[in-house]
């Protein structure tokens, strides 16, 4: 390979154990030094960690910079990924309606194209706004996007559309299903003394001999995302509650289930016992609604199969739950034509930022050049990319990047203002420690 002492296939190996396999980076050189070993050789013709994260980067960088992926039927998915700092990242993925036509199932990395990686210090609808602009420079213009919705996304591609009406706005169903169900369920004075209950209950049992019955731990951020761990907590507590009244237990069960220690701490669930079966009813209802857009997106028809589900709902507020969502849908879907069809989640961005948190990691979570790993984990590794990758992207353009792009991380400003005081060297020193 120009510039480097190894071939493409030894870097595509090396990079292959790091995005496909989940192997750190460290493990990864390791892993080629006893493959090498096991081949004759002296176990020291592999990269160091340190290389093959450069090449991850490079190949990263080159993917969101490339011109000739403009065409004029993407679908531009996008969230934002926030870690320690103050610093944002749009975190911008892609898809072309005849690509994503032809899938038979839900949306997977390798079927996606990252478009954009873009920190910024500050983020608002104006500021979202330029991102699009300047990536439909690069990529074209989009048939339609899809998000979460958030304040700076909603406001940006509202600013985005002002100037292109044709490009359409999607919501992902996930978040519209969980924020229906939020306006369902905290009206419902229960659901708040249920939820402190819960609270109560937990700091009962943490330290008992019935730990593991301990309810979740209420999310703080994005908390109306969990709320079916909380209510399933409460249908299988009450289950568990009824066959130790009934007795209907295994011996194992019996020895660690003591009947009045278990009434003393869960018989307070009989009070919620009916609403606990609306609640589910309405979370299910939920799961059935966004599995639904999530297999096969948005149509011209998919207001109607939703309201199709009210054929098996019981209480009113699932029938208000499946009302409120094909209302939010059908105003969305009027512009599709028959047999036309759009992403209706971002799960797989999600996922994809998950994944990203994971190379992420060593770096204290701060936001680093470590990002353009998300690009490269999209797409299959293989000797062709790496070679055109790495011929065109060298070690100049990375470090150009990050200066241009990033400031420093967290860990940095940790290393530097945090340093050993004067006291304490001294103290090392007199006492021959580090």
């Amino acid at each position: 390979m120009p510039g480097s002492p190894f071939d493409a296939a030894t870097i595509t190996k090396t990079i292959r154990l790091v995005i496909d396999a989940s192997v750190s980076l460290r493990a990864a050189s390791r892993v080629c030094n006893i493959v090498d070993q096991c081949d004759g050789g002296l176990g020291i013709d592999a990269p160091c960690y340190d290389t093959i994260q450069n090449h991850i980067l490079r190949i990263g960088l080159f993917l969101i910079q490339r011109t000739d992926r403009k065409r004029n039927d993407w679908i531009w998915l996008f969230d934002h990924t926030i870690n320690a700092g103050s610093t944002k990242c749009l975190i911008v993925l892609a898809i072309s309606r005849e690509d994503y036509e032809k899938l038979t199932g839900p949306l997977t990395h390798h079927d996606l194209t990252v478009i954009g990686v873009i920190p910024v210090e500050t983020s608002n609808g104006e500021v979202v706004c330029a991102q699009l602009e300047k990536l439909e420079t690069q990529f074209g213009t989009p048939l339609a996007t899809l998000s979460d919705r958030g304040s700076d996304l909603k406001k940006g591609v509202e600013l985005f559309q002002k100037e292109r009406p044709s490009v359409r706005s999607y919501y992902d169903i996930v978040h519209l299903v969980c924020i229906m169900i939020k306006r369902i369920l905290e009206p419902d004075p229960l659901w708040d003394k249920y939820r402190k209950a819960c609270s109560q209950c937990a700091n009962f049992l943490r330290q008992s001999s019935l730990a593991h019955l301990k309810p979740p731990t209420p999310k703080t951020k994005a908390r109306h995302m969990n709320f079916d761990r909380e209510v399933r907590w409460a249908s299988r507590a009450l289950a568990i509650l009824d066959r130790v009244r009934s007795g209907d237990l295994s011996d194992r069960q019996r020895l660690r289930l003591p009947p009045e220690l278990v009434h003393k701490r869960l018989g307070w669930l009989d009070e919620y016992r009916e609403r606990v079966a609306v609640w589910m009813e309405v979370i299910y209802t939920g799961k059935g609604i966004s599995q639904l857009v999530r297999t096969s997106g948005y149509r011209c028809d998919t207001a109607d199969r939703v309201r199709q589900l009210a054929e098996h709902a019981q209480c009113a507020e699932a029938f208000e739950l499946i009302d409120r969502v094909a209302a939010a849908i059908e105003p969305m879907c009027e512009h599709l034509a028959a047999g036309e069809s759009t992403p209706g989640s971002t799960e797989v961005l999600e996922s994809l930022i998950g994944k990203g948190k994971r190379l992420l990691h060593h770096s204290g979570n701060s936001l680093t050049r470590h990002i353009l790993s998300l690009a490269t984990a999209t797409v299959e590794i293989t000797e062709d990319l790496v070679q055109q990758a790495l011929s065109v992207c060298r070690m100049k353009h990375l470090r150009s990047w990050c200066q241009e792009t990033l400031r420093p991380g967290v860990h940095v400003a940790r290393r530097e203002d945090l340093e050993a005081s004067t006291e304490e060297v001294i103290l090392r020193n007199r006492l021959g420690t580090q």
